[in-house]
């Protein structure tokens, strides 16, 4: 009997097979469609340049963990073509005019001769060399080709008390300890059947949780020629009259924009469609010869030949569900992601929920499916390591909400009280020494990263819960850095002893960030108090009592994430 099973072949249930297989706890992916990936899909053009259809771009300001995996896996980036500058066609009649893009308007400036500040579209994106696919091929070519099963599509689940059984649609049944459901909230409560069936409460909230971009369709080119590279908008358009067939642009070549300045060379396009996935289907047939028009429309007749490839989301049973269909083009803004619901075990921990919709920070993008998979990868080892033939319920492993306030479905525990260096220790005292004064270092920069990550936002008109997002993501990228600067410190950890799971070492590491959290937060409800920026965002500018408790409780939940991740480390070298 398996220990694990994963239901989706997605980033976020790749990246959590990655982990429970360094931890060798037993493990199988079952993914429904013929190929791994989910919503990353990258196309090739017939001379090999990639176009990604699915998700396309990263951002390493705001997003340190899919930064962090892309760098691990020594993967070749790009920065996102962005002059600040785009192409406006609002008239079918009239050519497209370039324009100066203002972030505070979140569209183009009506004064024609505004010009752009470089970065302020796109906000510092980057995108892979080889295309987001990449990311799937170097995650999956470093796991057992046997643990991966494309073409399962799971249909029922049944809870046997001490197992659950998973029936597919072939009519296999695979046994396992325990499930983890890497798909989109609202297929797992449209397309699954549970026995017994989930409570209401977890179900009406599988429901309500729409899945980011799954009536989008997207259209990506290959060009003859590049008539964009070296003028304003860098290849980046807003196409917004009543008859357009795609709404954004972009460049979705290879360029250096240093260097690759040259009209004539072969280019690369990509752009969101404009018409609604309900239309979509009756111009299915005459797609190419939109498609070739949409393109021309903005940058010229030049462009061709054009090799057109088309994702329908909408269409793909294994993304949109019927209510995300039913809402496309409804959502004003981005979704709050990370209900606790679904961020808890159910069945008394034999069912577990992943999958980008599930995490709170970075929510519908490719940083949620990480950390959706970081939470799994710790909730899972916790499980695992229960002592057999002991209840959950014993006070040595009992769940999160019994042992303090349950944040990201995590217990939020006190930072660990400082111990003397022992004598086993004394040859990293030195090391760590360095260590607490290059921590010293990112204390202090911690502000001025919320400042950057709010003045972002604010750019970018991303203003739901600003505070919360922009503070935890500042200390975030604090404790990211530090557990990089631990990796390369090489601490003498061998031979040092470990006490319940804890390594001896751990509480010294541990000890530089004591009340970081708390001066952070300190700081930062000064500063919004001070700031003209957020003086039109009452909610931010004074942020309440409880606004401030529920940014509190998700720092110590990061906190505790930090600490868990910085023992793993230590003891992985002991």
């Amino acid at each position: 009997m398996l220990d694990v099973a994963l239901i989706g072949g997605g980033l976020c249930g790749l990246a959590l097979a990655h982990s429970l297989q360094a931890r060798r706890i037993d493990w199988m992916l079952y993914e429904a469609r013929p190929r791994l990936g989910g919503r990353i899909l990258t196309a090739h053009a017939a001379d090999g340049t990639p176009l990604d259809l699915g998700p396309t771009w990263f951002w390493p300001a705001t997003q340190p963990s899919i930064t962090r995996l892309v760098a691990d896996l020594k993967l070749a980036t790009l920065a996102q073509p962005d002059d600040g500058e785009l192409l406006l066609l609002d008239d079918a009649a009239r050519p497209a005019a370039p324009r100066a893009f203002d972030p505070q308007r979140g569209g183009p400036d009506p004064d024609e001769q505004a010009r752009g500040r470089p970065g302020s579209l796109h906000g510092g994106a980057r995108r892979l060399a080889g295309g987001v696919g990449a990311l799937v091929d170097a995650l999956a070519g470093r796991l057992p080709g046997h643990r991966l099963h494309t073409g399962h599509a799971l249909r029922r689940v049944v809870d046997h008390g001490d197992h659950v059984a998973l029936w597919f649609a072939d009519g296999r049944c695979v046994q396992a300890r325990r499930l983890v459901l890497t798909l989109p909230p609202r297929l797992v409560a449209e397309r699954l059947d549970f026995s017994p069936a989930l409570d209401a409460a977890r179900q009406a909230v599988l429901a309500q949780t729409p899945t980011w971009m799954a009536a989008a369709a997207k259209a990506a080119v290959r060009t003859a020629r590049a008539p964009w590279r070296g003028q304003r908008g860098a290849g980046n358009a807003w196409v917004t009259h009543a008859q357009a067939v795609l709404a954004e642009l972009w460049d979705s070549g290879r360029p250096d924009p240093a260097t690759d300045t040259d009209p004539e060379a072969p280019g690369a396009l990509a752009g969101f469609y404009a018409i609604g996935a309900g239309q979509r289907p009756a111009f299915r047939r005459s797609a190419a010869v939109l498609l070739e028009s949409a393109f021309a429309m903005v940058h010229g007749p030049r462009l061709l030949p054009i090799e057109p490839q088309v994702q329908d989301w909408a269409e793909e049973p294994w993304t949109c569900s019927a209510l995300d269909r039913a809402e496309d083009g409804r959502l004003a803004q981005h979704p709050v992601y990370g209900d606790p619901l679904l961020q808890a075990a159910a069945w008394d921990g034999r069912l577990w929920f992943g999958g980008s919709e599930t995490a709170a920070q970075g929510g519908g993008y490719l940083e949620g499916a990480l950390a959706a998979a970081a939470r799994l990868r710790r909730q899972l080892t916790e499980a695992a390591n229960e002592p057999s033939g002991e209840s959950s319920t014993d006070a040595s492993a009992s769940p999160p909400s019994a042992c303090g306030p349950a944040v990201d479905g995590r217990a939020v525990a006190p930072q660990p009280a400082v111990e003397p260096v022992g004598t086993a220790q004394a040859g990293a005292a030195a090391l760590l020494d360095d260590f607490v004064r290059r921590v010293a270092g990112l204390r202090e920069q911690a502000l001025e990263r919320y400042r950057q990550r709010v003045h972002l936002a604010l750019s970018r008109q991303q203003d739901a819960q600003l505070t919360q997002r922009a503070v935890l993501g500042a200390l975030e990228s604090v404790y990211q850095e530090a557990l990089g600067l631990l990796g390369s410190l090489r601490l003498p950890a061998a031979g040092q002893p470990l006490q319940q799971g804890r390594h001896a070492l751990t509480p010294q590491v541990l000890a530089p960030f004591k009340g970081l959290a708390d001066e952070l937060l300190a700081e930062v409800v000064r500063y919004n108090a001070t700031s003209c920026a957020l003086s039109n965002f009452p909610f931010e500018h004074k942020p309440s009592a409880e606004y401030v408790h529920v940014i509190r409780r998700d720092l110590a939940a990061a906190w505790q994430d930090f600490a868990l991740a910085a023992n793993d480390h230590l003891k992985a070298h002991a």
